[in-house]
């Protein structure tokens, strides 16, 4: 009697001390994120900081205790947004093979320009300005003027704002531009070279422009408009006359 309690009593220390199985399970979510970000980080290492990944949806399963591999679409450009990647497992003939999937949000993240207070169109943008903001942009419209950005311009020359802002806009990059070579109304001294006839007129602007563009000048000696090609603050070569 106590052999067989004894026997019984082995078997059930056997059952729940054996090793857990390790047979296949669903892809699992954490392990998919910790790799994604890892493979991003070390494929984009300048962007790493900004991207934070998220798993919305796994399939398919994997060895439990087995490792795993990620592929992405060959892509040059970072991910952003949905993107989804194949989960590969070990096999001993044939290397590594797909066996489950993921569809994984890459986040993007920033340091982004702010509008403290309203601002008017075409008003000389500074510090007091604005404030830096640290948020999500992958779903921006258009490209945000980034806080990096923003100082190596301030650094060149002074800034201004295309357009009206209201206090809290996301400022984007074409938000902004530099100043004008001319603006409208400005005297430019242009080199007018034809022939054998090299003068030099001083115009005034009909219009603003950055150097290298093609405005239009006016001449009021003779009452005449010409193109010229702005060749630097209040400069311009001849282009034709109007």
């Amino acid at each position: 009697m106590v052999q067989r309690m004894l026997l019984l009593l082995s078997y059930i220390l056997g059952v729940f001390l054996a090793p857990l199985s390790t047979g296949p399970v669903p892809v699992p979510p954490d392990r998919i994120r910790t790799q994604a970000q890892a493979l991003l980080s070390e494929r984009f290492p300048g962007e790493a900081a900004r991207l934070r990944v998220r798993v919305l949806r796994t399939g398919g399963t994997v060895e439990e205790t087995a490792p795993i591999r990620l592929s992405f679409p060959e892509e040059a450009a970072v991910p952003r947004g949905h993107t989804q990647v194949d989960v590969l497992s070990p096999d001993s003939t044939r290397g590594w093979r797909k066996t489950g999937w993921a569809l994984l949000y890459v986040a993007h993240y920033d340091s982004v320009l702010v509008a403290r207070v309203p601002l008017e169109a075409e008003a000389a943008l500074t510090d007091a300005h604005v404030s830096v903001a640290w948020m999500e942009t992958t779903r921006f419209r258009g490209e945000p003027l980034r806080a990096a950005v923003y100082r190596t311009l301030r650094a060149a020359h002074p800034i201004y704002v295309r357009h009206a802002l209201a206090a809290g806009r996301v400022l984007r990059s074409d938000d902004v531009r530099p100043p004008y070579a001319t603006d409208t109304g400005q005297a430019v001294v242009m080199h007018y070279r034809r022939g054998d006839i090299d003068l030099r007129l001083t115009c005034k602007a009909r219009e603003p422009g950055y150097t290298g563009d093609v405005i239009r000048l006016y001449y009021p000696d003779t009452r005449t408009t010409y193109r010229a090609r702005l060749t630097g603050p209040g400069t311009a070569e001849w282009v034709e006359t109007r």
